[in-house]
């Protein structure tokens, strides 16, 4: 079986590169000369739509190319939801409490994870959220979008705990998941007004700017690489009590990489399939993907030969 992955299309948005048919084409013309003529699954990786800069149903719209074609060659899609996207996952859980509240089921229920289905363009998609384990050969995969590893969501998550603390009450796992989704469902909201995304694109760049200054522009380009986020990943296997993971896929920096310590697993960066370079001197490398079969991984960059790193796993 051979598995496609991709990440951060951002659809909706001018840079998303599978926005146009011509490369979607391309993309599939491609995953039949490398992937030895046949594709049996599809993981979406995250930030597949873009619901924080442009209105939902202009991202939904830019994504039918590649819809409608994996829905034509009868791809088993799996959908991996990202913190641009994250919208949809409010949308179940608030599905999930209209159902218990019919039944008048009306106590506080944390789900750590989701799976659940949805039609786009008359493509069934399987959703999860926040991960999904797979076994490829004799190996176990974890995939996952990625924005819960550290970041910039510590400082606010060690607030949250000490505020807790300070009123005697609990701090439980689902804190995190809360406080990311008020502010991903504020920049959500605040898409269908123009005038806030600019304002809040301008914040964006200013605060990345500072950053850049505080930590120095090469730190900055190191922890955003895979070898620079490695720490970062055992910390969430190990408090997701995820068990023993060999390899660890994940996206979101658009830093396409990948990073192996003795002992630990194999991290792997899909990168992106966005046409934008980012500013300054961050380098990143447009138009990834992963073809992954039982003899091993390759990470290929639209329209060249030669795989970008190749990993015989097997």
């Amino acid at each position: 079986m051979a598995s496609l992955i991709i990440s951060d299309t951002h659809f909706g948005l001018d840079s998303s590169t599978l926005r146009k048919p011509a490369k979607v084409d391309q993309l599939m013309q491609e995953i039949s000369e490398f992937g030895g003529g046949c594709c049996d699954e599809v993981v979406l990786l995250g930030d597949i739509f873009d619901f924080w800069r442009v209105r939902p149903e202009n991202a939904v719209r830019a994504s039918i190319p590649l819809l409608k074609r994996l829905s034509r060659d009868n791809l088993k899609i799996r959908y991996v939801v990202g913190n641009h996207d994250h919208h949809l996952v409010v949308q179940k859980q608030e599905s999930e409490f209209m159902e218990r509240a019919a039944r008048g089921d009306l106590y506080p229920i944390y789900i750590p994870s989701l799976c659940w289905r949805l039609t786009f363009c008359g493509l069934d998609i399987e959703m999860l959220y926040p991960t999904y384990r797979a076994r490829c050969g004799n190996r176990t995969f974890l995939f996952t979008h990625g924005h819960h590893l550290d970041g910039v969501q510590t400082f606010t998550l060690q607030l949250v705990e000490k505020l807790r603390r300070l009123s005697g009450e609990e701090f439980l796992p689902a804190d995190l998941e809360m406080m990311m989704t008020y502010a991903y469902e504020s920049i959500y909201r605040s898409a269908c007004i123009g005038e806030m995304v600019f304002f809040e694109d301008s914040i964006w760049k200013a605060s990345s700017l500072l950053q850049r200054f505080a930590v120095g522009i090469f730190s900055h380009q190191r922890m955003a690489s895979v070898e620079g986020q490695y720490g970062a990943i055992l910390k969430f296997i190990r408090d997701h009590n995820i068990g023993k993971i060999d390899c660890f896929i994940y996206g979101d920096t658009h830093r396409v990489g990948i990073f192996q310590r003795e002992g630990g697993p194999l991290a792997v960066n899909t990168g992106c399939f966005t046409c934008e370079q980012g500013n300054g001197p961050r380098l990143e490398t447009a138009n990834t993907y992963i073809l992954m079969d039982e003899g091993g991984m390759a990470i290929r960059q639209l329209g060249r030969k030669k795989p970008l790193y190749l990993c015989e796993l097997f």
